[in-house]
């Protein structure tokens, strides 16, 4: 029976409120996964899901002199996804049915420094992901992972005008393995470009919108060698609307 298991529905991890404040966010959005397999005997399915996604986030400033440009802050975000999808294997025009979902809980200690209004921020900290997919081919298959992989990344914020900001980022991580009952698929790095834009509505709201892009390496089956292999290739982005708190 061939195995397969569905890519990471990876929701945005990006933080959409501003650098140096406090506060508390939540976004509601969707992720589209495209996804592919193959293998050396010409095994291969491709797919396009959809799904609901959702986040709640958090910044706390821990430290930031009143006379200088620069400051810490500390960063927590929950996300949570899911999609299915079913697509038609190349080789032999079986359908196959993929059902997943995933979490994520990402902590940085994020130090920043402001070039007369253009803050550039470092991200250091950890990520958890915890995921599992059903696959329908037509025998149901299972496979699951989670580890808590060490997070870095850089970016900027851009003010643009008195009410709008600008925070661009990219993030590098790696990948849990998955395992299914008898196979195992080694996960490798990821990265993610990450595009949040802040509207000040109030002194206490600000109204959030983010945009974040996920390419994973090959998923690479753990028996492959130089004539024999099975990988998954994925690339996956979602959108997100959303609301801040300020306190």
């Amino acid at each position: 029976m061939k195995k397969l298991f569905a890519l990471l529905l990876l929701p945005s991890i990006a933080f959409a409120g501003k650098i140096g404040e406090n506060y508390v966010g939540v976004e509601l959005g969707s992720t589209n996964i495209d996804f592919g397999y193959n293998s050396s005997d010409n095994d291969s399915v491709a797919s396009d899901a959809n799904g609901f996604s959702w986040s709640i986030s958090g910044n706390y400033n821990i430290y930031q002199p009143s006379s200088e440009q620069y400051g810490v802050d500390l960063t927590a975000s929950y996300s949570n996804g899911s999609g299915d999808d079913s697509a038609k294997n190349t080789k032999d025009d079986q359908t196959w049915t993929i059902d997943s979902e995933i979490s994520s809980f990402v902590a940085t200690i994020r130090p920043h420094y402001d070039f007369a209004g253009f803050k550039v921020f470092l991200d250091l900290g950890l990520l958890y992901l915890d995921l599992e997919s059903v696959i329908k081919n037509p025998s149901t298959t299972t496979a699951a992972g989670d580890s808590t992989e060490f997070l870095y990344g850089v970016g900027f914020e851009l003010d643009l005008g008195d009410k709008f900001s600008l925070q661009p980022s990219i993030n590098w991580s790696e990948t849990p393995n998955l395992k299914t009952t008898s196979d195992t698929y080694v996960g490798k790095d990821t990265l993610s470009f990450n595009i949040p834009i802040s509207y000040t509505y109030s002194d206490r709201l600000d109204i959030t919108a983010s945009f974040s892009a996920i390419n994973n390496d090959d998923f690479a089956h753990s028996a492959n060698t130089s004539t024999s292999f099975r990988n998954v290739k994925s690339e996956s982005s979602s959108w997100g609307l959303g609301i801040d708190y300020k306190f």
